[in-house]
Parts: C-alpha cells; sequence; structure tokens
C-alpha cells in the first residue's frame, strides 16, 4: 500500500491555529518554542514520508537538472477578502473546450482542495456559501453553468475511461473545506479507469496508462510521488504484473492504488486531495476520431523514453550495426478454436529463410515476443534497425526502436469499409498512431487483392480482423532495400 504524505484531522478542532507559513519564518528560540506547542495542542502532526529517487540508467546523460514537483509557474496568491489563509475553497484548472460542455471526453483538469466524501459516495467541490454563486463553467448554449455537467442533459464533465466509457462529474457544494473529520494528501493523485490494460498490451501501454503521462505533460506537472488510483478491479493477471514491475514506475515511485481499498484506509469522513488530476484519456488508434494535430508527437515520445529510461536503458541509444527481426505472431485474445493463426504473416518461414539469404551479413532473428520479458523487448528494440511485423498488437512496440530505425508493418485488405477506409482500399491499422511517431521511419507493406491475403479459418470475410498477409519478397526487398538506403551514412 502506498504510503501517502498526509495530515489528518481529529474530528473536533481547538480555535487555536497556527499556520505552517508563519511556523517556518520564527527564528526566535523563545517564539519557536511557543508556535511548537501551539501545533502540538491542535494537530495531530505526522511527519512528511520521504520517498527515495532511484535513477537506474545504465548511460550517462546531460540533461538539465529538473525539480521533482513542478507546475509552470507559482501562482497568484493575494489576500484581497480578507479570509487570510482561514477559509479554503476548491479550484480547477483545464485543458480541453472551455465553451461547450458536451466536450467532456477530451477534458482535462486539475483539481485543488477537492474531498471524496465516504458517506455520499461523490467527490465534493467546495464553494463560498453566497447569496450570487459564481459560475464554474461557461457554455455557448447553456450560458453561465453553476455545478458540473447539465443533468438534464445527461452531460457529464470529465470521464475515466479512453472513449468515455466512465463519465465523472465533481458535486458543488456551497460551504467551506472540511474542518474536522478529514484527512488531507498532500501529493498529486490521478484518478483513472482502464479500459483494455486488462487484456490488450498496446492499448493498455499506450492509452490506458499513457494517457497519464500525456496529462502529466500537458499540464506542465512533474510529480514522482504521483498515485495513480485505479477505479476498477486490478486482477492479478500477468499483464498488470507486467504493467505494476515494467510500466508503472515509468510514472511514479508508487504502486498504483484500488480506488476503494485505498480509501477505505482512511478512518475519517473525507479524504482531501491538495492536487487530483483527472481526464484527459486519450484515444491514440481510432483513425476516424484521432485529430491530426501538432502536440501528439512530444507526448508519445515522451512516454516511450520515461518507459526506456526507468527500466534502465538510454532513450537515446543508437545501435552500431544492421539487426533485423521480424515478428511471429503466434498467440492473440480474439484467435477462435479451429483458427490456424490470427493476423499473422502466413508464409513466415518463407520470409525468414529469404531475408537471411538475401543478407547474409545482417544479423536476422524470427521473434515470438509473449516468452520474453518487457525489459528485455526493450532491450531487443533498441539494437534493431529493421522491424518486420504484422499489424494489430503485436506492432505497438516500434515506439521503442531507436532513432532512425525502419518498421515495415503489413497493412490489410479492406472488405468491409470501417475505420475511415474504403472497399479494396489498402488499409493501416495503426496508422493513426503511427503517423505520430517520426523518430521511426515506416515502410507500409500494402495489400493490393485477395491473393495477398489467407483467411485465418473457413467462412471469414472480414480480411482486417480474420486474415494472415501473404507476403511477396520481391517486395519486400524493395523496402528492406529502401530502410537499407536510407540508414546508410
Amino acid at each position: 500500500m502506498t504510503e501517502p504524505l498526509l495530515e489528518r484531522e481529529p474530528n473536533t478542532r481547538s480555535a487555536l491555529h497556527c499556520k505552517k507559513e508563519i511556523c517556518l519564518v520564527i527564528i526566535s528560540a523563545a517564539v519557536g518554542a511557543i508556535a511548537s506547542l501551539l501545533i502540538s495542542n491542535n494537530t495531530l502532526n505526522l511527519k512528511p514520508v520521504m520517498f527515495e529517487k532511484i535513477n537506474i540508467l545504465n548511460d550517462q546523460i546531460s540533461r538539465p537538472s529538473v525539480p521533482e514537483n513542478n507546475i509552470a509557474a507559482k501562482e497568484i496568491a493575494i489576500s484581497y477578502l480578507g479570509f487570510n489563509g482561514r477559509r479554503t475553497f476548491s479550484k480547477f484548472i483545464c485543458s480541453g473546450d472551455e465553451n461547450d460542455i458536451s466536450a467532456w471526453k477530451d477534458r482535462l483538469c486539475v483539481f485543488s482542495s477537492i474531498c471524496y466524501n465516504k458517506i455520499t459516495n461523490r467527490f465534493d467541490y467546495f464553494r463560498l456559501n453566497q447569496s450570487k454563486p459564481k459560475p464554474v463553467f461557461y457554455d455557448k448554449s447553456n450560458r453561465m453553468l453553476f455545478r458540473f455537467g447539465v443533468t438534464n442533459a445527461d452531460i457529464p464533465f470529465l470521464t475515466l475511461t479512453v472513449g468515455g466509457n466512465t463519465p465523472w462529474t465533481p458535486f458543488v457544494v456551497n460551504e467551506s473545506y472540511p474542518t474536522e473529520n478529514f484527512t488531507r494528501l498532500h501529493q498529486l493523485h490521478s484518478l483513472t479507469k482502464t479500459r483494455f490494460a486488462s487484456y490488450n498490451i498496446g492499448h493498455g501501454l499506450w492509452e490506458d496508462l499513457g494517457s497519464i503521462s500525456y496529462s502529466l505533460d500537458r499540464m506542465n506537472i512533474i510529480d514522482r510521488n504521483l498515485v495513480i488510483m485505479h477505479m476498477n478491479r486490478m486482477d492479478d493477471t500477468s499483464l498488470f504484473r507486467m504493467y505494476h514491475k515494467y510500466i508503472i514506475r515509468a510514472l511514479t515511485d508508487h504502486s498504483m492504488v484500488q480506488f476503494e481499498t485505498y480509501m477505505n484506509s482512511f478512518s475519517t469522513k473525507y479524504v482531501c486531495f491538495d492536487r487530483l488530476i483527472v481526464g484527459g484519456e486519450l484515444s491514440v488508434f481510432p483513425r476516424t476520431q484521432v485529430r491530426e494535430y501538432h502536440g501528439r508527437e512530444i507526448l508519445y515520445y515522451n512516454w516511450r523514453s520515461k518507459i526506456i529510461q526507468n527500466n534502465g536503458f538510454n532513450p537515446n541509444f543508437v545501435p552500431k550495426k544492421h539487426h533485423i527481426i521480424i515478428s511471429n505472431k503466434t498467440e492473440s485474445i480474439y484467435k477462435r478454436v479451429g483458427m490456424k493463426r490470427h493476423r499473422a504473416i502466413a508464409n513466415l518461414e518463407e520470409v525468414a529463410s529469404f531475408v537471411q539469404d538475401t543478407y547474409p551479413n545482417i544479423s536476422s532473428e524470427v521473434i515470438e515476443w509473449q516468452y520474453i520479458s518487457f525489459d528485455k523487448q526493450i532491450e531487443m528494440l533498441l539494437n534493431t534497425t529493421i522491424l518486420i511485423t504484422p499489424g494489430g498488437g503485436v506492432s505497438l512496440t516500434l515506439p521503442l526502436l531507436p532513432h532512425g530505425a525502419h518498421a515495415i508493418i503489413m497493412d490489410y485488405y479492406v472488405t468491409e469499409p470501417d475505420h475511415g477506409y474504403l472497399y479494396g482500399q489498402s488499409g493501416s491499422m495503426e496508422g493513426a498512431f503511427f503517423n505520430h511517431i517520426p523518430h521511426v521511419r515506416k515502410q507500409y507493406y500494402q495489400i493490393y487483392g485477395p491473393q495477398e491475403y489467407e483467411f485465418d479459418y473457413p467462412g471469414a470475410t472480414d480480411a482486417r480482423e480474420t486474415a494472415s498477409i501473404i507476403i511477396n519478397t520481391k517486395r519486400l526487398r524493395l523496402l528492406i532495400d529502401k530502410a537499407l538506403e536510407e540508414m546508410e551514412f
């Protein structure tokens, strides 16, 4: 269990109060003693937990120093209304459409001083109780909104899940922050609910968990004390064990926690967060949903580099000799009984022999990735100059390739128009994602007709989902030669 930076408030609280800011500047021993007495009489003073930051880089890389906890700039804090720190209310900042409440699937927000009410099972947003309350949102159709979302139109404020499957809306209460029966958590927390991670590593890596990294980058936050709260149950599966061992540590020094269990570990009515980041779940694969704009590239690249670096490797490593890897896809969660394979390379043995015979001076190997630990996969990919792979999840480690590497990715023949493609076209399954991975050069092995694929079982009709590719080695050579030319110095 993650040990949080927190302070617990008792159910009753004395009127005596000592502000932390004042205590820090006291230099007189006598005044300091008095201040210490006041604190001990009125609060339960828990020492902050000190977390060790571990540097596991294999290579010494010169980088500018970055503070462990950083928000772009210190915010304005001027006393004008006479609160003098005695009254606390919730605040929030967002990235995304702040003039259209219905754009909730793409909105990302950071809340300050917001509390989870364990009695009502809701997140309470504390607003100053006034005869004329202030608006929280400005919608182009509904005008000023005084609560999050539009209840009668069933429009929430944010989503915890890629694609909007888990809407989330804080509840506005016209009262100040709790003064009793609450626990205050000081470090940054993230609230999320994975959609694909339990069964699909590609979606889990680049959408579910990747969205946490993208959100931190978008809001200019660096915090190794981040606590990731997972809204749904974390099953003890091989994928989740892999995430905990190799991926979560790229985001934080702490384990991901299950939200309900975490909340129940606190005995108070309220569990309050100094900073809570919610939303920003980014769909990276659906071609019709991905908005082609500048900015995705650095988000993906930063996440790729965090993963590599936090597994002990140099994200800037470049190999000095050629190596070709051919992906052998033998397992799939979608593989049905009686299927020979699922979206694989149908003539794999022929392709492997062709590569070895045609390029005898270049090392090559055929890899079944599911039998290799993730950190070893990273190492192998960083030493690869040409990756030959079917489309689908097996191709989604492509961003881990080194700068200037080439990936030859199998397209599919469109037999059922969908995903922005028409019948007879050569479709790129992950093209909407790979379009924004510029450090790897993509060579798409296009499919021109039924003679270039083989259905995985009798009666199948959808060449995208249930067909494997028959590679023409002459055309493959054209793409490999192009890759070798472009890597020549």
